[in-house]
This record gives structure tokens, sequence and C-alpha cells, in this order.
């Protein structure tokens, strides 16, 4: 039986936007915003002198009136120097408030990745891919992309309202006669500009469409390429034993062929999408020449005049153009935004039909489980077991044939499992600690590993190293400091040893081994039980394991069949 899981409804764009305007760093990110904003007004007022100068020294060189000139050079000069600074200001604060967003951006993803074992239901579940990546460089690109797109609509939608009225008391009214008609355009240039800028989004978007599931897919297979990378990388040592190097090489190059197809057709879209609007603008490029003609012909505006209209019409050319010119990077931001939602939504996803194994932290001094009904995340029963309830200091020992859903009752008591139905009480106080068949060794020193996951410092070095000696780890000794990447380094036996030094050291209430030894040998085996029995004497012990040999170390054994499992006391 397949059962559907009901998905986390989709966020909207601005659910992702306005979190952190509303957060308690609201008012430091508005003040660097608003100052933005204001350098953004104060970059216009600027570029008014500058055009109004340009005009003067214009006049001034034709009517060869040097004592003129040459202070309007002068302050044009300033003008210019005040202009590269209140840009370099701009860029500061804005790369500032960038950082700031992206860090509580970062943090706030983090927290609801990692709290509550999410990033293990994501993974488990298959809810969305490539989860880091998004993290590391979506939120990052987002968090930039909507800032310049925020604080450059506001400075180009300002500076074209003023470029639009400078444009339009400059260039006047265009008179004309036909036949005995004779009639005037007042404002025909702005009219012209805007007409003209209109046609040219038109004509990128129709062009550039496609580019934004172009986008979206490189994000995917980028992600994809890189991470095949990644597992050659960290199982290099599986991957020579079977010599499939070559087998390798073939999946990351059937991998990569989907990013090279994918930014070819990017290449081509997006170079068709540059030549007609380049081509198109390229066109029309000295067409506020030709408008300002007819007026300058007939003596109502000078040469100085001319170039004002010119400039002013650029201007405004230049402000709508951005939106033509941003098309690109908006549809990339479309893109970006629809995998940060994805993420949102599988992070918040509600547990599905037969997510109902509850877990529970109660004052009381045992583990317990009621009768128990495990199912397979698509809802496909895998066993029924009876009530279990483990005292400190017990030792249980969980038997099964293979698949009949022993590991799989450990996720269970972890909380990791909430596939099926029944109840799972812990103590409130007490701490728990699962030892997997292979348990994660992070990199850096090996205290930090063998303390994870504690901080290296919550431990001396002296016991670190006697839990070493315990577990028959004495070769490690003296390399608490070393740093490297434990995981690749340590054979299968080392890290199982590692993982049970890490629990000697830990001392758990509650300790759960699946198969945590099963890369030792018997002998190996018998020493790490006896030094768990005779160093964690009030610890609870609960082991999945197939060797009778450790039924030696157990005081009871609950056998797990079908179609109901038995509470068998030994």
């Amino acid at each position: 039986m397949h059962v559907r899981k009901p998905k986390a409804a989709r966020p909207s764009y601005w659910q992702i936007i306005l979190p952190f305007w509303r957060s308690e760093q609201k008012w430091m990110a508005l003040a660097m915003l608003a100052l933005v904003i204001c350098i953004g007004f104060s970059l216009t007022w600027l570029w008014l002198q500058s055009n109004r100068l340009n005009g003067e020294v214009v006049d001034a060189t034709v009517g060869r009136n040097w004592q003129l000139l040459w202070p309007v050079l002068l302050a044009s000069v300033a003008v210019a120097v005040a202009n590269s600074a209140v840009s370099y200001i701009k860029v500061v604060v804005l790369e500032l408030l960038k950082l700031r967003w992206r860090t509580w951006m970062t943090h706030r993803y983090l927290q609801a990745w990692t709290l509550r074992v999410t990033y293990y239901d994501v993974e488990r579940e298959q809810r969305v891919d490539n989860t880091d990546q998004r993290i590391a460089e979506d939120v990052a690109r987002f968090v930039e992309m909507t800032l310049d797109f925020v604080v450059n609509l506001i400075y180009v939608v300002s500076s074209t309202i003023t470029f639009t009225v400078v444009l339009w008391k400059l260039g006047g009214a265009l008179t004309l006669e036909l036949a005995e008609l004779k009639f005037s355009i007042p404002g025909y240039q702005v009219w012209l500009v805007y007409a003209y800028s209109i046609s040219v989004v038109l004509v990128t978007h129709y062009f550039g469409r496609q580019l934004i599931g172009l986008l979206n897919h490189r994000q995917s297979v980028e992600a994809n390429f890189r991470f095949l990378g990644m597992q050659l990388r960290e199982n290099a040592e599986q991957i020579a034993f079977y010599n499939g190097g070559r087998r390798e090489a073939e999946r990351m190059k059937e991998s990569f062929e989907k990013v090279r197809k994918n930014k070819v057709a990017i290449i081509w879209r997006t170079f068709k999408v540059s030549l007609v609007r380049d081509g198109y603008m390229d066109l029309f490029k000295i067409l506020p020449t030709l408008a300002s003609l007819p007026r300058y012909l007939a003596g109502a505006i000078s040469l100085g005049d001319m170039t004002r209209i010119v400039g002013a019409f650029d201007a405004v050319k230049q402000s709508l153009s951005w939106f033509v010119q941003a098309y690109i990077g908006f549809v990339e931001w479309v893109a970006i935004g629809n995998r940060l939602c994805e993420l949102s939504a599988a992070l918040h996803a509600p547990r599905g039909k037969y997510d109902d194994i509850r877990v529970e932290r109660r004052t009381q001094t045992q583990v317990a489980a009621s009768s128990l009904y495990l199912r397979r995340p698509e809802g496909t029963p895998l066993a029924h077991l009876a009530p279990l309830r483990i005292e400190a200091g017990e030792r249980w020992l969980l038997r099964g044939r293979s698949g009949s859903g022993k590991s799989t009752m450990l996720r269970a008591l972890a909380g990791l499992w909430p596939h099926g139905q029944g109840e799972v009480t812990l103590p409130r106080e007490a701490t728990l600690m699962f030892l997997p068949q292979r348990s994660y060794i992070p990199a850096g020193t090996l205290k930090a590993a063998l303390c994870y996951p504690s901080e290296p410092q919550t431990f001396l070095d002296t016991d670190c190293q006697e839990v070493l000696s315990a577990c028959r780890l004495e070769s490690y000794i003296d390399a608490l400091g070393d740093e490297d990447r434990w995981q690749t380094r340590l054979s299968g036996g080392e890290q199982q040893r590692l993982a049970v030094a890490r629990a000697l050291l830990h001392r758990p209430e509650f300790l759960f081994l699946d198969e945590a030894t099963s890369a030792l040998d018997p002998a190996t085996e018998q020493a790490l039980y006896v030094a768990l029995r005779e160093r964690l004497p009030r610890t609870a012990l609960v082991s999945v394991a197939h060797r009778q040999q450790l039924e030696a170390f157990h005081e009871h054994i609950f056998e797990i069949g079908d179609p109901v499992a038995e509470n068998i006391v030994a």
C-alpha cells in the first residue's frame, strides 16, 4: 500500500523575505537600508548638477568664454569626486546589510534543519535535494539579489521621475506642420524614450522567458555533480576495494554531461537575449540626437541645451533600461527563490498518515514503550512489538531474524522513527546514547572526535586516554591533538572501538548499541562489553546483535518475531 505523504504548504516569497525585517534586527537593518536609499537620492542630485555643468561647459567652450569655463570645469571635477566618494559609501553600507541579512537567514535555516533531527527526516523521506547547498549558496545569492533589486528599483524609480521632469522641461514641444495643419507635441522626447524602453522590455522578455527553468535546473545538476565527487572522496577505500574507479568516472561524466548540456542551453539562450536586446538598443543609439535636431536647427535651443537634452534622454533611457538589464538576473532570482521555498516547505513538512509513534519525556527512571506497530515510510507493516520496560542498570539483548525490525525499534526509541503507532516515554533528565553500526566521526582533532557531541574541553586528556586504552586504542593515546579526517583514517573496527570509548567517556544512563561491535573479532568484542559492564554499572544497556556469545552480558532477551514479538526474560 502506497501512502502519499502530506506536504507543508509552499511558502510565498514574502514569507521568506519579511521575517528578517520583522525580527529583532529590523531597526538596524531599516536604518542601513534608509541610508543606502538616501545615498541613492544624493547620487541623483549630483547627476543633475553634473548635467547642468556639462551644458554650461559646452556653451562656454562654443562662446570662448574662458573666464566662465574654468570655474565650471572645477565645479564639474568636484561633483565627479563627490559622486565617486558617495558611491563607495553606498557599496560598503549595502554589503554590510547583505551580510547581516544573510547571517540571520542562515542561522534561521540551520536551526530549522537541525532542530528535532529534521535533517534526518528530510534525508530519510527525500523531501528535497541538496539542503546544504541551498543554505550555503542559495541563501547568500537570494539575499544579495533581493537587496540589489530593491535598492536599484527605488533608485531607478526616483531617478526616472527626476530625469523625466528634466527632459520634459528641456525637450520642450515639437511643432509639426502638415499641409495647412499645425500642431505641437509637448514633451515629445519623454513619450519617445518611454515607447522605446517599453519595446526593449517586451523584446527581451519574448526571447528570455525560458531562462527561468534553465537557471533553476542549473542549481540541481551542479549540486548533484558536486555530491558525486564528495561521495568518491569520502568512500575512496571502499571504491578501491571494488576497483570501482572506472564506474565512478562514468557516473561523474554522466552527471557532468547534464551540467554541460544545461550550460550550453543557458549560454545559447543568454546569447539570443543579449544579441537581440543590445542590437535593438544600438540601432536607436542616436535617437536622442535625431529627436533634438529639429529644434536645434530651428534655433530654439543652443548646442549646450542640446547636450543637456541628450544627457537627460540618455539618463531616462538608462534608468528604464535597468528593467531590461536586470531581466536575466531577475529570472535567476526567481529560480533561487523557488528553491528556498521548496526548502522551507521541506523543513516544516507535517508528519504523514502513519507518523503516530509519540515520544515524550516524563519524570520517571525507565525507558518504556507501549505495544508498537512499526511501519515503513510508505505504510507497509513492518513489526508488531510487545510492550517493553527498561530499568536503570538493566542489560537487554534484542534478537530476531534479519529485517524483523530490530534496528527500527531502536530508532523508534530514539524518536527517529515516527512511522507506526504507539508511545515511547523517556526519563526527563536521563541521557541516552545510540551507537549504530557505523558511528559519525567528525573531522578535526582526535579528542574532538572522541568527545563528540560535547566540546573537547569538556573532558580531561587523561580521561580520554584512559577510555582509549580500555577500548584497545593504545596506539592513539598520544594523538589526541592530531587533526585528520578520522572517518576515513580509522578502520571499521577502530571506528567502532572509538564509538564505545565515546560512550565510556560520556557515561549515559541508557546506551543502545545497534550491532555496534559487528566489525570486531570475538575477543575484542567481549573485552569492550566487559569494559562497559565494569565502567558503567548503572547504565542500562540495550544491544542488537547476532552473536550468541553476547547473551552472557545481558540478563534480559527481547525476541522480535512474526507476527507479535514476545518479551522473554532469560
